[in-house]
Parts: C-alpha cells; structure tokens; sequence
C-alpha cells in the first residue's frame, strides 16, 4: 500500500485523532496521556471517536474537495487549470506532488476507519448495541467511499479488461499500529480493479444493514451517513460496473423510500449551506460538511478554486459554451449557477460556476437525489427493450426542475428519441449538465468509453501515476503503464 513512513505517519495520525476526540474536557486529560483503548473506553468516547472519521473526510488533498476536482479539470467542461500543473494537460511524472498527496490522502482517510472497525471490535459492549452496529456501518461505508476515489483516480475504468483484472490499488482493509507499520506484510500489492469493487460492494451491502434510515437533525441527516447514502452511491458503483439492472433496482428503493425530494430550484442545494441550517435540503443525501473554523483552506477548498473572487483557478467557460440548443439560455443551471450566464461569445471569456460561493466551508456534495433519479433513469434505459417510458418520466423529472415552463422547452416523449441510445445519450448529458463539477463528467465518459477533449480512453495517461516514493519502497507495488 502507501509505503511504511507514510503509514506511520497516518497510524499516528489517526491515532492522535481519535484520542484527541475522546478527550474528557471537564478533567482536561493531555492528549499524550491517552491510550487507543481510551479512545474506546465507554460510550461517550467511542461516539466521539465514530465522530472523527468523518473530519478524516475532509482531508484537504482528498475528500475535502479534491477528489471531486481531479475528476473536472479533466474533463471536457473546465479549462486548463494551471494551478493544478500537470493533472489537466495530463502529463504528470511519476513523482508528481498531486498523485502522491491524493493517495496518501485518502490512504490516511482509510486509516481512519479502519483503526475504528479494529477498535470497536475490541471494545465490543461498551456502547448499546445499536449504535455499535450504526458506527460499524458509517465506518464500512466511509471505506467503500474512499476506495472508490482511490480506484478511479489511480486505475483504469472497471471495463478496460473484459474481466476488470487490471491493477486496481491495494486494499488495506487493517489499521497497523506504529509498531507494526514497518511489517513487510504492510507491501501490498495492488489488488485487481474487480476486487477493489467487490470489497466497495461488500462495504456497501454492509453499511445498508447497519445504517439508520435517517436521523432526528437536518445537519445529520446530510453529514452522517444513512442507509440510502449506502443505496445511492452503490447504485452509482453499479452504473460504473455496468451491472445496470442493479444500479436500477437500487437507485429504486431510495427514490420509493420518499425520504427524498428535489429542492424547486437548482440552486438551493448550494447556494444557502454556510447560513444556519439552511443548505441541508432532503435532496441533499450525504456531504462532506465543512464550517468556517474546519475546512480544507485557501488552498483546497472548492469555494476557493472554483470562486470567481477567490482563487479562481477552474473556469468552466467550456461547460457554458455547451450547444445552446441543448444548453438552454433560460435553464437555471445556467441562470442561477453560472457567471456570467450567458453563452459566451468566444473561448476567452472566463465564467466560473456558482455551485461553490461560500470560501473555504462549502459542502463537498457526494450524492444527490437527482443524481439517484438519472441513476435510476440510466439503468431503465440500458435494460428495457426499446426506448423506456420510465426512463423518460425521470429524465423529464430533473430536466423540468431547470427549465421554465414554456413550448419551447417541452418534455421528452417517446418520440423524441430514435432508439434507445438516444435515450441513454440524453440521460447522460442531463448528467454533464446537472452534476457539473461534483466530479462526475470526467468518469461518465471513461465508464463509456468515450474520450475526453483532451485524452482518449484507454490512454496511459489517463489515469494518475502510482507514486513514485511508494513504487521505490513497496517491492510488490506495481506503477502504472506510461509512469515507468
């Protein structure tokens, strides 16, 4: 896996993490006096503990936005993102600083919940059994999470071998300790790209058992996962997979569960978070959360790369250049979340999304409920014979919230669509138009097989080198094509 300093470094980190979470503040104990088994002591700390994995979510190089961000400024809808040097122009070097700050990122990240699943198991019957079974599954679903950024951004798509045996990333599925962080049994090798998806499965079907299918507060409704936050991002490991009939079937149960709606406008799942409360509709079904004392800076956030008056370093003015036949000048994913709105008259004119206003405590969207609908919608076209009314019924559903009512922007019919590639086509540019910069595009058309405006599928390139300092330390850490 990562190589061995770096696991120690995130042993200890996590470790400092949690015990540091579990810190009585009325006896002020320092945080070099606690033990792992303080971490989990009683209930109250292994609460507090649970708690931590998900501030190991807002790693600044990973889940904190970042991951989201590699996948865009790879796509065809963002302009070269000079700050992000060789990522966007895909000519990153083996020892290329983003690659080895992504995968140490969200090795650490895995760290974190896997040191929990190794202490609660230790710890068992010191919290009621319920809340021990809802953690286990955050944990399991945190882990699937992860890995699947990690398997996207470091390896081929699931179809580049008609059996996805390709080289995935190794699966760390243990938390070593200090001591034992220097083991040669921590040299992983990296797991086939099937297997990597099958423990994400596994994690999933797992955290969809053990999850609450909700939670009494707005904030945890959205920050803490759920049930169908297991549901809508297994769908989505479906779709990937091309395993269709599941992907429907599973997007399915979250939409007839009705725990969720689309907000009446575009906007409103973006950009009210950081007021009191507001933000945490029911469309949005889990989030990275962030406040303005606990975000990835200046130099990670979304807010901050993706803001006009910030950082500024993604211009989308590709993505509001878009066929305006298609892209409709009076569709509120334009009016309401781009700037400037309009389509612009040449290539130079620079427009940034609105999607991330708030600095450094925007959200980190992961899912969705429109995305479950288009999930859902993708999976009904793939595998009804001919073009599939139902799949039309959702399309319709998410393309209708962003367009005024008027004839000129009518429904979808059945006779709208010549064949049921059609169909699948227009679901899937509701999808670059409704899920722009959540980091969808990039791999809807490699899951496809389709190339981007700047690398082809299957490219070497397209994918992000091993690290360099990990292929030198792990014997058994194979790099990838094209990095050697």
């Amino acid at each position: 896996m990562i190589h061995n300093s770096t696991l120690r470094n995130a042993a200890f980190a996590a470790f400092l993490l949690a015990t540091a979470s579990s810190c009585d503040v009325l006896t002020q104990d320092p945080p070099t006096a606690l033990t792992e088994e303080d971490a989990f002591a009683n209930a109250d700390r292994i609460s507090k503990t649970a708690t931590g994995m998900y501030d190991q979510l807002q790693n600044a190089e990973f889940l904190g936005g970042r991951a989201l961000i590699y996948s865009d400024i790879r796509s065809d809808d963002t302009n070269v993102a000079a700050f992000f040097g060789n990522v966007s122009n895909f000519a990153q070097l083996p020892n290329d600083a983003i690659a080895q700050n992504a995968w140490t990122g969200g090795y650490r990240t895995l760290y974190g919940a896997n040191f929990f699943l190794q202490g609660i198991a230790k710890n068992a019957g010191k919290a009621p059994a319920a809340l021990e079974t809802q953690y286990i599954g955050e944990a399991k679903f945190i882990r699937a999470l992860v890995y699947f950024h990690l398997v996207n951004l470091f390896a081929q798509p699931y179809n580049f071998t008609a059996d996805a045996s390709h080289p995935g990333v190794p699966l760390q599925l243990v938390a070593p300790d200090v001591t034992t962080a220097f083991d040669p049994s921590q040299n992983l090798a990296r797991s086939t790209v099937k297997q990597v998806y099958e423990q994400i499965e596994k994690d999933l079907n797992d955290a969809i058992t053990a999850l609450p299918e909700t939670y009494a507060t707005p904030f945890d409704r959205t920050a803490r996962a759920t049930k169908d936050a297991a549901r809508s991002l297994l769908s989505r490991v479906y779709l990937y997979e091309g395993k269709y009939a599941e992907a429907r079937d599973m997007a399915g149960a979250v939409i007839t569960g009705a725990r969720h709606t689309l907000a009446p406008s575009p906007a409103t799942p973006f950009m009210a978070i950081g007021a009191a409360g507001a933000g945490l509709t029911s469309e949005s079904i889990f989030s990275v959360a962030m406040n303005s004392a606990d975000n990835p800076n200046t130099n990670n956030a979304l807010g901050q790369h993706y803001g006009r008056l910030r950082r500024g370093d993604i211009v989308v003015t590709p993505y509001a250049r878009i066929d305006s036949t298609q892209f409709r000048s009076k569709d509120r994913r334009r009016t309401l979340l781009l700037d400037p709105p309009t389509f612009p008259a040449t290539t130079t004119v620079n427009v940034f999304t609105l999607k991330y206003n708030n600095s450094s405590f925007d959200y980190v969207p992961i899912v969705r409920y429109s995305e479950v609908l288009l999930n859902r919608a993708e999976g009904l076209a793939q595998t009804d014979a001919g073009v599939s009314a139902a799949a039309i019924v959702l399309l319709n559903q998410v393309r209708r919230r962003s367009l005024p009512n008027v004839p000129a922007y009518a429904d979808y019919t059945a006779a709208s669509f010549a064949n049921k590639q059609a169909l699948i086509d227009a679901i899937l540019f509701e999808r670059r138009l409704e899920l722009a910069f959540e980091g969808h595009r990039y791999y809807d058309l490699m899951r496809y097989k389709r190339n981007s405006s700047r690398v082809n599928y299957g490219s070497d390139k397209a994918i992000f080198p091993i690290p360099q300092i990990d292929t030198q330390q792990n014997p058994n850490l194979t790099q990838n094509p094209g990095y050697n």
